[in-house]
């Protein structure tokens, strides 16, 4: 297995990184067109719609062919959250992300290079919504590479990140992500965050100062975790 290293960024890697929080956010599409094909209404899209087709055309071709149409609505329907989320943030903060993440001492970010490419990527900035005078850094856009998953490489961006907020002075760390995401869930609740705020689509997830005192070191070069 290839070591690999957590660097900041360098404006060389701006493709590469780009194209990997894409096709990370993508991949996520599936799952949750399977989840809304096992919800009450989509049974109802599926089944009903054909039906009513049936009896008001007496066509069954028409209404068999109507299935593949209302199919390729519902993939549409699961698709189009991640695809906005992806146009939106390549044409925001990942558009410049020297501006977005690195002329602020309070912000950073970090990709993870094995055999000379990116492999994975995680970025950090001051949270917009603080309570009272705490400051909390949230974490964004963690992705890695699909061909090198299980390898850590996720788990020690993470660290680098839990690292970097207490180097910061930071009193929490606090993220979001999509609630069918579990791989995700379960790297997250490992190191210690915890579930905040819970919806269909999304989970907040928060970490304060006193888990710290027990959290790993941050490792620079993988060794196999995860």
């Amino acid at each position: 297995m290839a070591p690999y290293e957590i660097r900041r960024y360098q404006d060389q890697d701006w493709c590469s990184v780009r194209a990997i929080f894409a096709e990370g956010m993508l991949q996520q599409v599936v799952p949750n067109f399977w989840n809304l094909l096992r919800q009450p209404i989509s049974f109802l899209l599926l089944l009903g719609g054909p039906g009513a087709l049936l009896l008001a055309s007496g066509s069954l071709l028409l209404s068999l062919l109507a299935v593949p149409g209302f199919l390729a609505v519902l993939w549409l329907v699961a698709r189009y959250p991640f695809s906005y989320y992806v146009h939106d943030t390549l044409h925001r903060d990942m558009w410049d992300i020297r501006a977005s993440y690195l002329n602020d001492r309070g912000s950073c970010f970090w990709v993870a290079e094995a055999g000379g490419q990116v492999v994975g990527l995680v970025c950090a900035c001051p949270a917009q919504k603080a309570s009272g005078a705490q400051k909390h850094l949230e974490l964004l856009h963690l992705s890695v590479r699909q061909d090198h998953r299980g390898q850590g490489i996720a788990k020690t961006l993470t660290q680098t990140v839990i690292h970097f907020a207490q180097d910061q002075g930071y009193s929490g760390i606090v993220l979001v992500t999509a609630s069918l995401n579990f791989p995700a869930r379960r790297l997250y609740e490992r190191l210690g965050f915890w579930k905040s705020h819970e919806t269909l689509k999304s989970v907040k997830w928060s970490i304060i100062k006193p888990s710290w005192l027990g959290a790993p070191s941050v490792q620079r070069r993988g060794d196999g975790l995860l």
